[in-house]
């Protein structure tokens, strides 16, 4: 399988270079699409799915949302923080319990622990309140803090003015 390496393909393989965020397609196209305004999400895809065949990176699948991928193939663990969605590296020789006794008519290919985590930024957050989002008022900023979306603002009480919130 061969590629022709554009510049397009070759800012994708730098940024990927020793990236330790566990980026996805979407990451990597909002940081490079200002330089290279002509690229595509597909390009990046496209990049990430020849990278992935070719054994240069792993895609990981920690994010239901999206795809992650992953440029250090040595073998790692992740732990994964349930609030801000960050995913951090263990590098530890954890000792998993032999598998094949648990399941002993598979084949297992791969065997990597996912660790669910606060990280220590939403641990020391004081307003923590896991599975719920915020949410801000596009008319008076008011912010709101639910589990779903509201109808209304709180504060204005205007409808469908409450746009998600992210930090």
């Amino acid at each position: 399988m061969k590629i022709k390496w554009t510049p397009q393909r070759l800012a994708i393989l730098k940024y990927l270079d020793g990236n330790k965020e566990h980026p996805s397609a979407e990451d990597i196209y909002a940081a490079l699409s200002k330089d290279f305004p002509t690229m595509s999400v597909a390009t990046v895809y496209n990049v990430l799915e020849f990278l992935k065949k070719t054994g240069k990176i792993k895609e990981i699948h920690i994010d239901p949302e999206k795809r992650r991928f992953d440029p250090d193939i040595t073998t790692h663990h992740h732990a994964i923080c349930v609030k801000c969605k960050k995913v951090f590296d263990i590098f530890s020789d954890i000792k998993l319990p032999e598998l094949s006794t648990y399941i002993p008519d598979f084949q297992i290919l791969d065997a990597r622990l996912k660790i669910y985590v606060l990280c220590p930024q939403c641990k020391n957050k004081e307003d923590l309140r896991l599975g719920f989002k915020e949410y801000k008022c596009t008319n008076c900023g008011a912010i709101r803090t639910a589990k779903h979306k509201p109808q209304k603002c709180p504060s204005c009480g205007s409808r469908g003015s409450l746009k998600e919130f992210k930090h």
